[in-house]
């Protein structure tokens, strides 16, 4: 008589250990191209002697002698303030003004050409504008960073609204929901990961306008530094501030997702 195979099934991991392994399987692709990259430059940085170039080794030790002596700490500060106010302004209008022209055809009609126009439009050239409305001061870096961000955050919600699944929303109405309810329960829920991916696009151009303000209309923050090392050809430092500034923005549009979502949730 032949015997049954039995086929043992791999473990099932719990939630946690289960999200654990499919992180590391997702990270590793990403550590090995870092690697490479950073390998190529410092390669590249050794061996080419270029000015603009220096080896990663030298840009590395720059950022760490940063961190430990605290020569960021001030700067960070006062960018986070700027960015924080900027971004949190940027949000609430851009989702409030995108879910105006979704949801009402007259709004649509009147401010449709102005947000696309300005998402064509070269979003540095208003700063000299701004400088001789508002001076030098804390409020213009603020008016940089929400011209910058809040124009993708309007067109998303606008586009994600305006595209809700309409066999929910038929369902909904066919079950007597209001229009609160059908906004907040069907609308919202089915838009929010569209309307996120605008979030997300706008905080990372937030930090664009946020450097750009400071670099051209006070020289303070993170700024300050990316022009008085640029300004002194301390390459090392430049690349230094440059690389920090990427990891800020990363930080930044991770730690915006994690709290849309838990809003959300609650």
């Amino acid at each position: 008589m032949a015997k049954a195979v039995v086929v043992s099934r791999p473990p099932v991991l719990p939630g946690p250990a289960r999200a654990l392994q499919d992180w590391v399987r997702n990270l590793w692709p990403f550590l090995l191209s870092l690697a490479l990259v950073l390998a190529a430059w410092e390669i590249v940085g050794r061996t080419a002697n270029l000015l603009v170039l220096p080896p990663m080794s030298e840009i590395l030790s720059a950022l760490w002698r940063f961190i430990v002596t605290g020569t960021l700490f001030e700067p960070l500060a006062i960018s986070l303030t700027t960015l924080g106010l900027g971004m949190a302004i940027s949000i609430i209008l851009g989702v409030a003004i995108g879910a105006a022209m979704a949801l009402i055809r007259p709004v649509e009609y009147a401010l449709d050409v102005y947000v696309n126009a300005a998402m064509s439009a070269p979003m540095i050239a208003f700063v000299p504008i701004f400088i001789l409305i508002f001076g030098l001061g804390y409020p213009t870096r603020i008016i940089a960073v929400i011209i910058f961000a809040i124009f993708p955050i309007i067109v998303n919600t606008f586009a994600a609204l305006r595209n809700t699944d309409p066999s929910l929303v038929e369902m909904a109405r066919s079950f007597g929901a209001s229009r609160n309810q059908l906004f907040w329960q069907v609308r919202l829920p089915d838009s929010f990961r569209l309307m996120l991916a605008g979030i997300r696009l706008g905080t990372a151009r937030g930090v664009k306008g946020l450097i750009n303000g400071e670099v051209l209309i006070a020289v303070v923050g993170l700024g300050a530094l990316v022009t008085t090392y640029g300004n002194a050809f301390s390459m090392d430092r430049l690349y230094a501030i440059i690389i920090f500034l990427i990891i800020l923005a990363l930080i930044t549009v991770r730690l915006v997702d994690w709290i849309a979502r838990s809003l959300v949730r609650h």
